[in-house]
């Protein structure tokens, strides 16, 4: 009577089944897959930190501080921002409401202190201080400072509705600042 479980007969081996030439997991296959792995995921993470500004992607302050025109003047008396440029139709009579495709570009906010480099460099009048003043409001603009940039009176939201500020260690608020309460 011939004998089971041998090497001729049909269970074990690790042969992958009754054709075998299966593939055979093992310690080696585990190591060479996770070196694959480590490989993979370092080639996407040199490609994806190399990527450039210029390529449409923002992935860091520093990439939209140097998007700006005027990186160091924006950066001394300001901070970099995204500009959304969108305009809002509506209609009465259907009652209805349209939107453009809005464009993003860098722009620059100005704080309230610093106001008087914008009328130095000729981009406010003393008249537009006086009523954006009023309003309680600051300047931010986009294009250079130097060449007539597009500059308005813009208002800074409730700080408390920023819903990207988390709290840190010892309930210390991280990124809630006066100079971010009060720009």
């Amino acid at each position: 009577m011939p004998r089971r479980g041998g090497p001729s007969g049909g269970s074990g081996g690790g042969q992958g089944g009754p054709g075998g030439g299966g593939f055979q997991f093992n310690v080696a296959s585990g190591a060479i897959l996770a070196g694959v792995l480590v490989v993979g995921i370092g080639i996407g993470t040199g490609i994806s930190s190399t990527t450039q500004g210029d390529q449409g992607n923002i992935a860091s302050s520093q990439q939209l501080d140097m998007a700006v025109p005027d990186p160091e003047f924006c950066r001394q008396w300001g901070a970099s921002a995204f500009v959304m440029d969108i305009e809002l139709y509506t209609t009465m009579n259907p009652s209805s409401s349209f939107v453009t495709q809005p464009s993003l570009k860098p722009g620059c906010v100005i704080r309230r202190e610093n106001w008087s480099v914008l009328q130095k460099e000729g981009a406010v009048t003393a008249e537009q201080m006086r009523q954006c003043k009023q309003r309680m409001n600051t300047f931010a603009y986009i294009g250079s400072v130097k060449d007539k940039p597009i500059v308005r009176c813009v208002y800074q939201t409730d700080i408390s509705e920023n819903k990207f500020l988390t709290k840190g260690v010892a309930d210390d608020s991280v990124g809630i600042t006066p100079e971010a309460d009060q720009f």
